[in-house]
């Protein structure tokens, strides 16, 4: 297995801070030279569903429907495991991608920690944020505009996708929108 595949993540939460509140879904998507190779949405409930609602209204997630459609803590990571390790070696660190993808680390490593699982073990300390990068573009002069939030990048770069506003719908989002950064990349390249 070549280690350039890239681990694309994105989280539904019920707020803002992994400390407090839960984690209640997470997409993965495995990308590799531009091309999506498999990808997966695992809902979580943690038997807490720590929750507001201002992150309801957000996601639109119906808690109830939530609570009896979701796996438990064990069960999601055994489901998180077994799609990793579809696709990358055991020895592996992973390398996860996401648009201001501290965000989405910060909910998983805590749910990692939660349930007693080293998250370092599994996943590489270095991430790919695209929401950086748009950013770095930005500001060398590549993109005329700042681009950087998802909405305005996705809206920019004309990507549309089912699930919009879901774990794997954002997290598939995200991986079109690598592929466009690095179009851009390879399109400034021609002009140096």
């Amino acid at each position: 297995m070549k280690s350039n595949k890239i681990l694309f993540l994105d989280t539904e939460t019920g707020g803002l801070d992994p400390e407090i509140n839960s984690l209640l879904s997470v997409g993965f998507i495995v990308w590799q030279e531009g091309k999506i190779l498999d990808g997966i949405e695992i809902l979580i409930n943690d038997e807490v569903l720590n929750v507001s609602e201002y992150a309801l209204k957000i996601n639109k997630i119906n808690i109830a429907d939530h609570r009896k459609n979701a796996f438990k803590s064990v069960d999601a990571i055994n489901k998180i495991n077994e799609f990793i390790s579809k696709h990358f070696s055991k020895t592996h660190h992973v390398t996860l991608a996401g648009h201001n993808v501290g965000f989405d680390v910060s909910f998983l490593r805590k749910f990692y920690e939660i349930n007693k699982i080293s998250f370092k073990d599994r996943f590489s300390h270095r991430y790919i944020d695209t929401s950086s990068i748009i950013k770095f573009l930005y500001l060398s002069g590549v993109l005329d505009i700042d681009v950087s939030s998802s909405d305005a990048a996705f809206k920019y770069y004309s990507i549309n996708v089912e699930g919009r506003h879901s774990a794997l719908g954002d997290a598939t989002a995200t991986a079109l929108l690598f592929n466009n950064l690095m179009r851009e990349v390879d399109k400034s390249r021609k002009y140096i």
